[in-house]
């Protein structure tokens, strides 16, 4: 007899693009104005100037938008430049043309070519209609991957107020849709103890899934870290409070007679809890039956990362799983940002993926699970470069789940958890918006079922409650 698996306690829904459903045609150039479209890719600019004064619409390619047309075409994320550099200039020309009753349409391809051409525009719509009110934000995707197709798309398109969608290769649209809550599978797949890499894994959340799968499966963790393993000072007491451990370390300093900076007496504590939280971490993958090491990697020097996995490789194995699970914040309002807070978010989430992935052989990776957020879905305020960054990963999956036939590759747009950067200053934010905060171990739970057993037709997952975000 077959026992009755124990429902989730958070929301677990799939993420997919609905059913696509047929523009209106053409009828006229009412209501549109001046279209200004920038020329970060040449030929789709050209191509969509060319077809929109063919139809008796004001168009112009720009180098930047001038701040007073009525509509303002980005061609920024169909770019050949670096992800952080395309979904900057994107923002950056947005700030531009912003103007109230404004419209302002990016475009991205559904397809690109390689890895590192994957966009998280939608990411940065989605915020910008949620700081931005009085303009229309959307984000326009094309499976169509030549200029003269795209053009006559985005015309059709025009006459509508279409927003965030993908535009298929015979001009159709589709949306964004959350499916119907998923219960947790009912059969185990027997999986081969693997030898899992895990970025952002000695800590927090990610932690607590790695430990999961490491009951679950056994093998060889190795978590990736950007600083060096720091040992407990000798002399000082465990604790887990950093005011303490500043205290004590101070004390000592005097006692001992040294001059240490209270920034260097800060630095040396956080260094020894974080110390004390991985070793915490590869004890408990130990207890639960798996070999466990720390492997300092800095996901953001991307020409560090190939000889320093092939260093990894060579002791430890072929790297048969991928969790990815770093990232990094720099919440600000979109008109506040600057290009090293984009760079900085795009650094470990983004860049160092893409190096990882570049790095592995990835036709041996049998799992892929990427920690993505509920933000790149209905975007965040003070969070566009995040929502961004997560969504490229939403996008990257979907791809690598397409080239990998053999493998699992699941992108988790998580809620808040309770607990990773959830401070109580959140919790209580999200708490008066409704949202219920994810349990460590159900959403630990939730990621092992859905990476080792889950339908691996469904990449993109929704954990959590829907949130505005606000």
């Amino acid at each position: 007899m077959v026992q009755p698996v124990a429902a989730y306690g958070s929301d677990v829904r799939p993420v997919s693009f609905g059913a696509p459903v047929t523009l209106p045609p053409w009828t006229g150039q009412v209501g549109v104005g001046r279209v200004e479209v920038t020329q970060a890719e040449p030929q789709t600019a050209q191509a969509i100037v060319s077809t929109l004064t063919a139809h008796g619409v004001d168009a112009v390619a720009v180098t930047a938008p001038s701040g007073t047309a009525q509509a303002v075409i980005l061609t920024e994320g169909l770019s050949a430049a670096d992800p952080a550099a395309r979904h900057w200039a994107a923002l950056a020309h947005a700030r531009t043309a912003r103007t109230p009753g404004a419209r302002i349409l990016l475009l991205q391809s559904t397809a690109p070519q390689a890895h590192a051409a994957i966009s998280g525009l939608p990411g940065l719509s989605r915020t910008l209609q949620k700081e931005w009110p009085d303009t229309s934000v959307a984000t326009w995707s094309f499976a169509a991957p030549d200029a003269p197709t795209r053009a006559h798309h985005i015309l059709t398109a025009l006459g509508t107020t279409l927003g965030d969608a993908i535009i298929t290769a015979d001009g159709h649209a589709s949306q964004t849709h959350v499916g119907a809550s998923l219960a947790p599978p009912v059969t185990n797949a027997a999986t081969a103890p693997a030898i899992w890499l895990v970025t952002g894994g000695a800590r927090g959340v990610t932690a607590t899934c790695a430990i999961e799968l490491a009951r679950r499966t056994g093998g060889t963790f190795l978590l990736a870290g950007r600083s060096a393993l720091s040992r407990w000072p000798q002399g000082i007491a465990r604790t887990a409070d950093l005011k303490t451990l500043r205290a004590s370390l101070a004390h000592n300093a005097v006692a001992s007679g040294q001059k240490v900076k209270p920034a260097d007496i800060d630095r040396a504590a956080r260094a020894a809890l974080a110390g004390q939280e991985i070793e915490a971490t590869l004890s408990a993958l130990a207890a639960a039956g798996a070999a466990a090491h720390y492997v300092q990697l800095d996901l953001s020097d991307t020409a560090a990362l190939a000889p320093a996995i092939d260093s990894i490789q060579g002791q430890h194995g072929a790297i048969t799983g991928l969790v990815h699970g770093a990232g990094v914040l720099a919440d600000k309002l979109a008109m506040e940002k600057t290009e090293a807070e984009v760079r900085k978010v795009f650094g470990p989430k983004v860049d160092g993926l893409l190096a990882l992935l570049g790095a592995i052989n990835i036709s041996q990776l049998t799992h892929i699970g990427l920690f993505s957020s509920a933000s790149a879905l209905f975007g965040n305020t003070g969070q566009a470069d995040y929502a961004m960054a997560n969504e490229c990963l939403n996008q990257l999956a979907r791809q690598l789940s397409a080239e990998l036939p053999h493998a699992r590759v699941k992108s988790y747009n998580w809620g808040p958890w309770d607990g990773g950067m959830v401070d109580a200053g959140l919790a209580a934010h999200f708490a008066q918006q409704g949202i219920a905060l994810i349990d460590q171990a159900d959403g630990a739970r939730i990621f092992a079922d859905q990476l080792l057993d889950g339908d691996r037709a469904i990449v993109e997952l929704l954990v959590g409650d829907e949130w505005s975000g606000e």
